[in-house]
């Protein structure tokens, strides 16, 4: 006996949805997440390709380009250019009284090898020096055009004022001040107590 094919369309007309069974709810995540959002067919521009040739590094041009990356300006400079760019730094900053009134006070004093030394009074003004030596040394650099240079800062030893008592140390000490002082002792045998 031969059975009949039943016709599909048919059978998928007449049934009614089955009812579904409750099911667990899922949580979403970004691996159980797919996307149905279409691809348009006729793309306005041809898909991007890579070229094997566009891969190949020429050597070449790798070495001049590294070359000029690395170009270090070394141009050499003097005391005078050093300080007048140091002043220049110094006007422009008008809100730091602190580190303006220091670099008026303490001028660097150019060493070997594009190396300039600062000789401050105290250790603040040593700390403001370093807090914004990133800025003066990058002016510096580019003014002087030498990407070489290096700021060492020094604290001064202390002055100490030696105060003069007695007669023969006032005398040594003005004496100091004014060689001809001793000629004036001399001429007229003058005696210091």
């Amino acid at each position: 006996m031969i059975n009949s094919i039943p016709d599909f369309q048919l059978l998928v007309k007449s049934t009614a949805p089955k009812p579904q069974a409750p099911t667990k709810s899922v949580p979403i995540t970004s691996q159980s997440i797919e996307t149905t959002a279409s691809i348009p067919k006729n793309l306005s521009r041809p898909p991007k390709t890579t070229s094997l040739k566009s891969l190949i590094i020429d050597p070449e041009t790798t070495s001049q380009q590294a070359i000029q990356e690395t170009l270090i300006q070394s141009t050499p400079f003097n005391e005078k250019d050093l300080i007048q760019y140091w002043d220049v730094y110094a006007e422009t900053i008008e809100e730091k009284v602190h580190l303006k009134n220091t670099m008026i006070n303490c001028k660097p004093v150019l060493l070997d090898n594009f190396r300039f030394e600062v000789r401050v009074h105290n250790p603040a003004q040593r700390e403001e020096l370093i807090r914004n030596s990133l800025d003066l040394l990058k002016l510096l650099r580019a003014r002087l055009k030498n990407d070489l240079i290096q700021m060492h800062i020094r604290i001064g030893e202390k002055m100490e004022k030696k105060t003069a008592y007695t007669p023969a140390e006032k005398f040594e000490f003005l004496s100091n001040i004014n060689p001809l002082l001793s000629k004036l002792v001399d001429e007229f045998d003058l005696v210091i107590d």
